[in-house]
């Protein structure tokens, strides 16, 4: 791992137990284990730092799925769905791999870097915006369209909060389950 990936990695974990307030410069470049010179040789301050660390653990999986090309393949309600469950699939598990304390500490630092970083809300908001209307946009919805893309959004997204207050569950069988 390169030093940049790894104060990104040691600096998500920090934010996540601690939180970005109550977290200070001093103790990141400690827990990285780098030197002063080193560390900020790549990030020049806290925020900075903060903002590639919501970019590289939370915005990247926002930003990967390709919308267009799920639209310019006209996909039928199910077809769009089953592309949902695995977003969800490959996003839930790459998180618990490297978050301690599960989803919970996850959904925390989601909602503190919303007041931090305004373009991080706008681009959730995008990608929330554009599940939404490939689901209504979808070659066989009917008049309950906006219904039933909300419907489809909340289920899954119903599947973290559960996540995050009983880890033990398994993320394959809750899918399974709602997938009927």
């Amino acid at each position: 791992m390169e030093t940049k990936e790894k104060i990104l990695l040691v600096s998500y974990q920090t934010f996540i137990n601690k939180g970005f307030h109550n977290t200070s410069m001093q103790q990141l470049v400690e827990a990285s284990g780098f030197s002063k010179g080193a560390f900020y040789h790549h990030f020049k301050n806290k925020n900075d730092l903060y903002k590639e660390v919501i970019n590289q653990y939370f915005l990247q999986f926002y930003t990967a799925v390709d919308w267009n090309a799920y639209r310019q393949s006209e996909l039928t309600i199910k077809e769009i769905e089953t592309k949902i469950q695995e977003f969800y699939l490959n996003f839930i598990p790459q998180i618990l791999a490297i978050t301690e304390n599960g989803m919970s500490s996850y959904y925390i630092m989601y909602f503190e870097a919303f007041s931090i970083l305004p373009h991080f809300k706008e681009q959730v908001t995008q990608f929330y915006s554009n599940m939404e209307s490939l689901l209504i946009d979808a070659k066989d919805n009917d008049s309950q369209s906006k219904k039933t893309a909300l419907e489809i959004i909340t289920k899954y997204e119903g599947i973290l909060f559960l996540l995050a207050i009983n880890p033990a569950l398994n993320i394959e069988d809750l899918i399974k389950q709602i997938a009927k």
